[in-house]
Order: C-alpha cells, then sequence, then structure tokens
C-alpha cells in the first residue's frame, strides 16, 4: 500500500522493533506535508513519497507533466448505498482491515462513523472496483518514542469493494488540512485520490485502456477500475499503482495535471521553506516567496 511506510524486509526484524520504528518515523512525520496519503498499517520505514523537511528546504519528487489526454468513457452512475447494504459493506471492511494492521493498531477503525457509501451501476466485471465507503473518526497513534503520546486527529476512512464482492482497500487514511506540494490533486489509491477546487473533472486511464471518467464528491475522487484485491498484512505498496495514469481538468476543460507515478529519471525538486510557531506553540513549515509552481502548497479540502 503506499502508507508513507516501505515494504517489510527480506530479513525479518527482533520482535517489537517494527512497533518501535513506526512509532519513531510518526513522532518525526506528523506535522510534514504529504504527496501520498498515510495508511496505519505498516509498522515499517518511511518511503520515498514523503515530502522530506531538510535544513530549510522541502524535497519533493517530480512527476511526469508532459501528456496527452485521449477522450474518456461517459461518466458511471452511481447511487446511494441502503442502511442494510452500508453496514454490511463497513463490516466487511473493519475485517479485513483488522486483518492486515499492525499489532500495535487493533481494531484502527471501529469508531469511525460512515458518512457516505455508493455503488457505481452497471459493473460486470467482478474484478472492478465499484463500491466505496468513507467514514469520519479521531485517529490516535499509539505511544511514541520515550513514551510520549500522539495526539489524537480527525481522519477520514475509505474502503473499497470490487463488484465481485471482495474488499479492495480497507484502510485508506487521509486527514484535513492535509497540505498538496506541487499539484491540486493527489492519488490515494489506484482508482481514487483527493482534488482542490482547481479542478472540475478527473480521469483514470488504465494501462493498455480508455480513459474512465472519475465520480467528484465532497473533495475525493473514484473511477470503477480494477483494484488490487490480494493484500497481506503488513503491505507497504501497490505494485500496480503506477499502471494508471490520472489525469485533472479545471472547469473549462483545460488539462492541468497529469499524475503517471514518480519519474525516476527527473532530479528532486527542492521547495525552500520557513520555518514558523505556530499559536499553539509547535513548528510548522511554509514555502518561501516567491514559490516555484512545481512547489506550490494546496491545502485539502479546498
Amino acid at each position: 500500500m503506499n502508507e508513507l511506510l516501505t515494504r517489510r524486509t527480506d530479513r525479518p526484524l527482533p520482535p517489537g522493533a517494527h512497533e518501535k520504528l513506526r512509532a519513531e518515523l510518526l513522532a518525526a512525520i506528523e506535522t510534514e506535508p504529504v504527496r501520498r496519503p498515510r495508511r496505519i498499517l505498516a509498522p515499517a520505514l518511511a518511503a520515498a513519497s514523503v515530502l522530506i523537511v531538510v535544513v530549510g528546504l522541502v524535497v519533493a519528487v517530480r512527476a511526469f507533466k508532459t501528456d496527452s489526454a485521449p477522450p474518456a468513457t461517459g461518466p458511471a452512475k452511481t447511487r446511494t448505498l441502503t442502511a442494510e447494504e452500508t453496514a454490511t459493506l463497513r463490516t466487511q471492511c473493519l475485517a479485513e482491515a483488522n486483518r492486515i494492521t499492525s499489532k500495535s493498531l487493533p481494531h484502527p477503525f471501529t469508531d469511525y462513523k460512515v458518512i457516505s457509501a455508493f455503488e457505481f451501476t452497471g459493473v460486470k466485471d467482478p474484478n472492478v472496483v465499484n463500491t466505496w465507503l468513507i467514514g469520519s473518526g479521531l485517529q490516535t497513534y499509539p505511544t511514541g518514542p520515550k513514551g510520549f503520546q500522539r495526539e489524537s486527529h480527525p481522519a477520514y476512512w475509505l474502503c473499497s469493494r470490487t463488484a465481485g464482492g471482495v474488499v479492495s482497500e480497507p484502510s485508506i487514511r487521509f486527514s484535513p488540512g492535509a497540505r498538496l506540494t506541487g499539484d491540486p490533486m493527489m492519488r490515494i489509491a489506484r482508482n481514487a485520490g483527493v482534488y482542490t477546487k482547481s479542478v472540475a473533472r478527473v480521469t483514470v486511464q488504465p494501462k493498455g485502456q480508455a480513459p474512465v471518467e472519475a465520480f467528484l464528491q465532497d473533495g475525493f475522487w473514484f473511477a470503477p477500475t480494477v483494484g488490487r484485491t490480494n493484500w497481506g498484512p503488513y503491505d507497504a505498496d501497490d505494485n500496480g499503482f503506477n499502471d494508471f495514469v490520472v489525469r485533472g481538468y479545471d472547469a473549462v476543460g483545460k488539462l492541468i495535471v497529469t499524475d503517471r507515478g514518480i519519474d525516476p529519471t527527473a532530479a528532486p525538486v527542492t521547495c525552500p521553506v520557513v520555518v514558523i510557531t505556530l499559536p499553539n506553540g509547535k513548528d510548522d513549515t511554509v514555502p518561501k516567496t516567491p514559490t516555484p509552481p512545481e512547489c506550490r502548497e494546496y491545502r485539502w479540502p479546498s
């Protein structure tokens, strides 16, 4: 999964090491800008998708920007799930999230309340994700290094299911107030993501196929495409994540952002930042002006 954490190494760590590493990582990065959403599953190390503040610089990874936009299929119709259908989906999602979650974070979404659940209608392929649940709750991390207790904060929980009835993404978490650096849109799964107000339309193109129109709702976008279903405990990455091209358009139909995954040949972009002290006494960073376009920050939701 594309949590801010990497997959496990081939050589197992000593008992308790996973939880210790994860707690130390979260203590260090909780206030940093994000390029991809955090999942709360894998007790391992930080992934390269994190924006790292180093001596007054934010180091970002440049995404592919040059792109042509082929025509997309028409938007799929959706329907709101009934209360009974929503309860069944929530039970499935909780069970799958609990199966693949770190022992230090048992039952991570039990207290989250469902705020939306819908289905793309007419999907025949059993491997295509056609159902999504959005929940809202408080995320609390386990005790960090030296007994430091992490604060709870509001978060959204997303879970998806295929037309064949298999849970695909049971544990996506994304927090209000997140900062998107460089782009007004970001993927949080191969077929879902977030967008800010400058984006009015999103398409998702699976490898070798035509683009699919996404459904936009309350700052989230979703597309009925094939999803991964073979997650193992503590998996950190989706190997098929970069097989999808995501495009964002403004209100007049202009292509303004393309996400084709990380470009391994591009040099990192360094974004100067200024450290400020918030009213609560905590330090934060803001972009130094003038800000290059690739370093512009977008607050989500907007």
